[in-house]
C-alpha cells in the first residue's frame, strides 16, 4: 500500500532532519541541505530562519567539508528570505 505524506508531515521531517544531520560527519549534511534546495516550497519564513540560527549557534559543524554545505544552506536561506520578502509571499 503506498502511503502518501502531506506537506506538514514532509516540512516536519525536513526539520528533523536538519537537526539530527548539524554537525554529523556524514553523508547526512549533503543529503538534507540538497534535499532542502530541491523542495524549497515545503518550506516557510520562520525554518528559512531557523536554519540560520542553528547553524550559527551550532557548537559543531563536522568536519571542514561539512562547513562549507552547512554554509551553502545559510546563503540559500537568505536568498529565499530576500526573494520571499521581495514579492510579499509568505504567511509566516
Amino acid at each position: 500500500m503506498k502511503q502518501k505524506f502531506d506537506r506538514s508531515d514532509l516540512r516536519l521531517l525536513v526539520l528533523a532532519t536538519f537537526r539530527y544531520s548539524l554537525g554529523r560527519r556524514t553523508y547526512m549534511p549533503d543529503f538534507i541541505v540538497d534535499f532542502i534546495i530541491k523542495n524549497k516550497e515545503l518550506l516557510n519564513k520562520g525554518d528559512w530562519n531557523l536554519f540560520i540560527q542553528e547553524i550559527k549557534e551550532s557548537l559543531s559543524l563536522g568536519n571542514s567539508c561539512d562547513i562549507g554545505t552547512w554554509d551553502k544552506l545559510i546563503d540559500f536561506s537568505k536568498e529565499m528570505l530576500s526573494t520571499k520578502q521581495k514579492n510579499h509571499n509568505y504567511e509566516n
